[in-house]
């Protein structure tokens, strides 16, 4: 498979979701302050809890990682844990942002606790994937689109944030962080993803066969807004 071919398609893909993300009804009553305040600390839990598992994911991308990809994947495990030169570690700003929006030790405690449920759900649900290294690919192709998104989009939700939820500046860093830093991840997420699917010798079909069972609905809708109610006009799926 050609790398010229692979790129647009899964751009295309991560073009898609972030789109009907951003005109998701969700994405638009936040931004546009029209939302409760029970519906931005949703956001913020669900968020939080999300991406409290990176490290683990990003472990779990580590070990399956083909040679070339894998220095670059250990970096961004070490970066997200705060062990690289910058020492910003993520966890620890999302859980600023919680204390920060007023979630008391049970809330965080709850929060902790989700983020794990989530991480054992993974690993005892029957796998949607025959081998590992179709899993790898699906997880690769989510985390690298978790950064595309970012990149475009964090630092407005940290602004609507700051705007309709008052929160203050010191606890949006993890936004700002992102809406920087993932413009160079989801770059590097792309060549790590050509990467794995050259040392896997996965070919077109598999890949487009992959890419339909990950993103079969909006990967953002699903994380971030699963438990809001459902919205005049919505759509879970991405296509």
């Amino acid at each position: 498979m050609m790398a010229l071919a692979i790129r647009p398609l899964i751009e295309a893909q991560y073009a898609a979701q972030v789109q009907a993300f951003e005109r998701s009804p969700w994405f638009e009553r936040l931004e546009q302050g029209q939302a409760s305040a029970q519906e931005y600390d949703a956001l913020i839990f669900n968020l939080c809890q999300t991406h409290l598992k990176s490290p683990q994911i990003l472990a779990f991308l580590y070990a399956v990682a083909p040679p070339a990809a894998a220095p670059q994947i250990k970096h961004n495990l070490l970066e997200e844990l705060g062990l690289d030169e910058v020492a910003i570690c993520h966890p620890d700003l999302l859980y600023l942002l919680a204390t920060a929006a007023g979630f008391d030790d049970d809330r965080q405690a709850r929060l902790a606790q989700a983020a794990q449920a989530q991480i054992r759900q993974l690993c005892t649900d029957p796998l949607l994937f025959g081998t590992i290294q179709e899993l790898g690919l699906s997880v690769l192709l989510e985390v690298t689109c978790f950064e595309w998104m970012l990149s475009r989009l964090a630092g407005r939700m940290g602004h609507a944030l700051a705007t309709y939820r008052g929160l203050p500046p010191e606890s949006l860093v993890w936004f700002h962080h992102h809406s920087e830093v993932d413009i160079r991840h989801a770059e590097e997420g792309l060549d790590s993803v050509e990467q794995y699917l050259a040392y896997y010798e996965i070919e077109a079909e598999d890949l487009e066969t992959i890419l339909d069972i990950t993103f079969r609905e909006n990967i953002f809708i699903k994380r971030y807004f699963a438990d809001l109610p459902q919205l005049a006009g919505s759509a879970h799926e991405n296509r």
